[in-house]
This record gives C-alpha cells, structure tokens and sequence, in this order.
C-alpha cells in the first residue's frame, strides 16, 4: 500500500500551490500555477486538480481537468493550459518513488471513476531538472506517448554570430525588412494589445482557429496577473500600422523566453516582417541575458501532422529541436 494521499485541490491551499511550483518543484513553471490556471472563469472546464502528500509534506502537484476523450471519461492535464502533468518535487526523482507515485494517482483515478488518464508534462526546455525518470515511471505503468516537436536558439554567442547562422534566405529576407524604416516598440497599453489580438485573429481565421486567449485575457496577463511573465514587442510602419507583433511567455526557472503568439499583417508583400520579428526577439532574449529563446511547436493533431513550413521557417534562424510528451492511459 502507498505511503502517498492524493487529495483534491481546494482554493484555500492556492497559496500552498503555487509556492510549491515555483519555488520547491523540479519541473513546475507559472503555466501550472493557479495565478495563472485562474484566469478561466469558473465552469470553463472542471476543475479536478490533485495534490499528493507524503504524510504532512507536499510532494507533487497535477493540474487536471474532469473531461471526456474518445467517449470515456478522462482526467486530463488542465486544458487551460500547455503543460500540466505532474509537478514534482526534487526529492522525489528518484526512480522508484515516481514508479510509487504513478501508479498511486491510477489507482485513485479508478476508485475516482476515472476511465482513462492524460498527463502533458513539461517540455525539459522549461524544467529545472530533466524529467527521464517521470517518464520512465509513467512507461513502466502503461502509458503511452504522443511527441510534438519545437524549435528553441540557445543564445550563447554575441548576436553577430547568431545572425551569421541564419540561412541565406533569412539575412536576405532580414536586409530588405530592415530597410522599411519599421520600429520596435513594446505593447503596453489596453488598445495596443486588442489590436495585437485583432492581427492575430485575422491570422489564424484562414485555419478556422481562433486565440487560445481573449483579447480582455491578455490585457489581464500584462497589467495584473503575469505582469513579470508576459511581454508583448511590436513592429510598426512609418504610418503605425501594426506590421507583425509577438507575445511571450518568460520562464524564469530556466531563464528562457517563449513566443507565445507571433502575429503578421497578411497583406504587406514587398517584404517579410516577421523575418525582422524573429530576429528582435532573439534580440529581445540577449538584452535580457536570457539563456534561450523557444518558438514554439511545429506540428498539428498531437504531433502527428509536421507543418514543414513553420518548422523549416524556424530552422532557419539556427535552431535546434525539443520535444513535447503528452502521456495517456487507459484506465
């Protein structure tokens, strides 16, 4: 029998969580904090996270929604955000009591009426200490996993010599941006980033998608909630014409900035302007002395479908790989 309880989170222990993500977990960041998972207004999704004790003493974390998939019902990393999963503390990684852990959490999602389980842990870009050993744990229980792919830059060398790593398309297509006379400015004001917003809706409406965000939920991430995580960079035409613009997520655990949503106005052709986006958020990332900058995920349907366009687009900057696990079970 396990020495571990699992037991439902309460909003009274919202304190007690996030200081266990941010300052005492191996592979928690504020996308599984509850300042930040409560920014969904109530009955959004329901809510069913777990916190998991070894007799009086925190030791991990599950961010998780009650919800349904492939018509069973599942216990799901929390939708609200892109990486749930379990949060562990360092004491933890050990192999055996991860083994422990896993297989405690099914046996109280099956007593719970649980009929499957799905866990997105964080991407080890993200993570203070890798997390082989959680997924070797959730392997030996069963699980299965779905990959998606991403780009990231380490910025380890002055930007000179980034920039020569570029392909010749990229400096190309940077020299002829660079002569448009656009200026970098930061998005602060509750109107700039409604139309950061707009330019991103018109952007995604030809894949009949829309923002994960609401306009209102962005501009509460900036000035309240994510106020030292959140950032927004815009370039603007001589007349102020939003060109293309950026919002990113800064993770302060491994000192990596993310571009959340890169948005460009369709209708400029002379010249590519997200090529000069890129290129002052990888400038953005050495001004802040950041270790690395992440662009993010190239693939589509769980990491089934590779978009060879984005993915060749962000190589072309000099970017290496990472790699997003999306673990499921049935239960």
């Amino acid at each position: 029998m396990s020495a571990l309880s699992i037991l439902p989170y309460t909003a009274e222990q919202q304190e007690r969580w996030d200081h266990f993500v941010m300052e005492q977990s191996a592979n928690g960041t504020f996308l599984q904090t509850r300042r930040f998972l409560n920014y969904h207004p109530a009955g959004r999704f329901r809510d069913d996270s777990r916190m998991i004790f070894h007799k009086q003493e925190l030791v991990a974390v599950c961010p998780a929604a009650d919800g349904t998939i492939d018509g069973r019902r599942a216990f799901r990393s929390h939708p609200g955000s892109t990486f749930g999963g379990l949060v562990v503390a360092p004491a933890l990684q050990r192999a055996p009591k991860l083994v422990e852990l896993t297989a405690a959490l099914n046996d109280q999602l099956r007593a719970d009426g649980y009929e499957m389980a799905e866990l997105k842990q964080t991407s080890a870009l993200f993570s203070r200490q890798p997390d082989d050993g959680l997924e070797y744990a959730l392997y030996q229980q069963g699980y299965t996993q779905e990959i998606e792919i991403s780009c990231w830059l380490p910025l380890d060398r002055p930007y000179e010599e980034l920039r020569k790593a570029y392909s010749f398309n990229k400096r190309y297509d940077l020299k002829k941006a660079e002569k448009q006379g656009l200026s970098l400015t930061a998005l602060e004001t509750e109107d700039e980033i409604r139309q950061f917003h707009a330019l991103l809706c018109l952007n995604l409406r030809k894949f009949d998608a829309v923002p994960v965000h609401t306009a209102e939920e962005l501009i509460d991430f900036r000035h309240s909630r994510l106020r030292d995580e959140v950032r927004f960079l815009g370039l603007r035409t001589a007349d102020g014409t939003l060109a293309a613009a950026a919002c990113l997520f800064y993770f302060a655990q491994t000192n990596v900035l993310h571009t959340q949503y890169l948005a460009t106005d369709t209708g400029i052709t002379a010249y590519v302007p997200s090529t000069l986006l890129y290129d002052a958020v990888i400038r953005e990332g050495l001004r802040r002395k950041c270790a690395a900058v992440s662009f993010g995920t190239c693939t589509h349907d769980r990491g089934r479908i590779l978009n060879t366009g984005l993915i060749l687009n962000k190589e072309g900057y000099g970017t290496q790989h990472s790699l997003n696990r999306i673990f499921t079970k049935i239960l």
